[in-house]
């Protein structure tokens, strides 16, 4: 079932889903299945839905160009969240068991590794080292950010500045080179590929912000795992570092600890939600939202801008 903000692309995104699935047939028959599992777990599909309406926006016309592309990001992101959930020692992905704790550690590794070759190989089709470049740097940038994010686990003192960072190279980087890849290949003019860019970075921005309050506000039903990961984890987390920054020392004492329990977690999730964080972090992603539409004020009038700003809605009212 698709969403409003995917009516004018919906026959895209189902050509980039059968796509992806037809670029990860392998020849060994139980890579072949954890390939396919690790692409068909679904997901909101925004980076190639951002590629595809950047592209409309401006005028493109090489379909079959922008659907490559698409597939390809799609299945970088697709080895990203193989590799990430071995990184946190995820339980769940979306609800379903973890590939690797479903398949087992080195598979899930090379899995990974399959679905990157196979991303970037569908990249190199394209033939332009603008393109590999905008892809290439993107990529470099998340593995920096995960590294920073390590850096700062547990560390109740993390700055704004360096959080930015983090989610800037993780979330928002990957969607504003969607855009911008998008705008690229439609023909679109500088300052339409940095406008649609802009876009692109600024809801990343509030996209990982929503996350982050989704954390604490979510239920596991709709969010496919337990709220409160990440204090569980000691990721940086916007609301709980903004109720940390508040004074409140029982959430910071939990946040430092390695195992904390399940009530302590519990008990850590009511207080950022008392704390008056969340309506802070949620005024954070309403400036990144207004920043992102702002951008795109000089982009010509279509249904496919009028999608990019249902998108934004979107994200920031999603529930999962």
């Amino acid at each position: 079932m698709s969403t409003e903000w995917e009516k004018p692309i919906i026959d895209d995104i189902r050509t980039v889903e059968s796509e992806m699935l037809r670029n990860v047939k392998s020849r060994h028959p139980l890579l072949n299945e954890i390939a396919m599992e690790a692409v068909s777990v679904g997901g909101k599909r925004i980076r190639p839905g951002v590629s595809l309406l950047a592209f409309h926006c401006v005028g493109g016309e090489d379909k079959d160009r922008i659907i490559k592309l698409a597939v390809a990001l799609e299945l970088i992101h697709s080895a990203t969240l193989v590799h990430d959930d071995i990184n946190d020692k995820a339980e769940m992905r979306r609800g379903k068991t973890a590939i690797y704790k479903k398949y087992g550690l080195e598979r899930a590794i090379i899995t990974g590794d399959f679905l990157f070759v196979q991303g970037f190989k569908l990249g190199g089709y394209m033939e332009s080292e603008e393109i590999i470049g905008f892809v290439a740097s993107a990529c470099s940038n998340m593995a920096e950010s995960e590294f920073l994010q390590i850096d700062e686990e547990h560390d109740i003192s993390t700055p704004l500045e360096t959080y930015l960072n983090i989610i800037g190279g993780k979330t928002a980087g990957a969607i504003e080179a969607s855009a911008r890849l998008g705008a690229y290949i439609g023909g679109g003019s500088p300052e339409e590929i940095n406008s649609l860019g802009e876009y692109g970075r600024n809801m990343g921005y509030a996209f990982q912000i929503i996350d982050d309050i989704l954390d604490i506000t979510g239920n596991e039903a709709d969010m496919g795992k337990p709220v409160g990961m990440d204090i569980k984890d000691g990721r940086p987390n916007l609301p709980v570092m903004i109720a940390m920054n508040l004074g409140n020392e029982f959430i910071s004492k939990i946040f430092k600890e390695k195992s904390p329990s399940d009530e302590e977690i519990k008990e850590a999730v009511r207080l950022v939600k008392d704390s008056g964080a969340l309506d802070v972090a949620r005024n954070h992603a309403q400036d990144f939202y207004n920043k992102a539409l702002e951008s795109i004020e000089n982009i010509a009038s279509s249904v496919y801008k009028d999608s990019l700003i249902s998108l934004a809605d979107t994200i920031m009212t999603r529930r999962s």
